[in-house]
């Protein structure tokens, strides 16, 4: 038995991707995504259906491409930095996530982090409507996790940075350094803490971002 065959034995998984379907909403202004149905088993014999959305859709993988010209491209980003240890920690009331934040949370050690806020909440209303007052990091936290040495950020809403933040600072100082972004993470039922990771974006060769299927293990 391998070693993440081991780790799957002796833990609980807990998907914590967001399904794709056409009530998701993408980020206002970008093209609503289609999911059509092509073929049928009842016409065709054979089901098929046809995707056209943007990348940065549902559960996604943000590649340091998405802003730095030397920054990897998705189909770059080393597995090493998608498979591992993540230390999930929560800020459950605030509204914007600062560098002294952070403090009360040391994240020193840790190569991956998901950070949880009320943002996790939204996930679980019916019909889900986009919500511009998320939870997201400022420049001075994106800062702090640069230099505690973070590789991987990954957060429980449509972006790292503010709606508001027009420039988007955060974006720009992880991905200039080479660091991961994941979101769109439903962390609805993740307690903070230490998990396993396995984050494997679609593998598309020179994209700044792909659809993901992220899962983490608890022993």
């Amino acid at each position: 038995m391998g070693i993440i065959d081991s780790t799957l034995a002796s833990g609980s998984l807990i998907d914590v991707s967001v399904p794709l379907h056409s009530e998701l909403p993408p980020w206002p202004g970008d093209t609503p995504p289609e999911i059509e149905q092509v073929a049928s088993r009842e016409r065709d014999g054979y089901e098929l259906r046809r995707l056209a959305a943007s990348l940065h859709w549902g559960t996604h993988v943000d590649a340091p491409s998405h802003f730095s010209p030397q920054g990897w491209s998705i189909d770059e980003i080393p597995l090493k930095v998608l498979m591992g240890t993540v230390l999930v920690v929560e800020f459950p009331q605030l509204s914007q996530i600062t560098a002294r934040d952070l403090q009360e949370h040391p994240v020193a050690g840790y190569r991956r982090v998901f950070i949880k806020t009320k943002n996790s909440q939204f996930w679980q209303e019916h019909p889900l409507r986009f919500h511009t007052e998320f939870t997201a990091l400022t420049a001075d936290a994106a800062w702090n996790l640069v230099e505690q040495g973070v590789q991987l950020v990954g957060i429980d809403y449509a972006s790292v940075d503010l709606f508001e933040a027009s420039d988007l600072p955060v974006h720009r100082i992880l991905y200039q350094h080479n660091v991961v972004g994941v979101e769109n993470l439903n962390l609805s039922r993740v307690e903070p803490g230490e998990y396993e990771m396995i984050c494997l974006p679609v593998n598309i060769r020179g994209a700044e971002g792909a659809f993901a299927r992220v899962v983490l293990v608890k022993e």
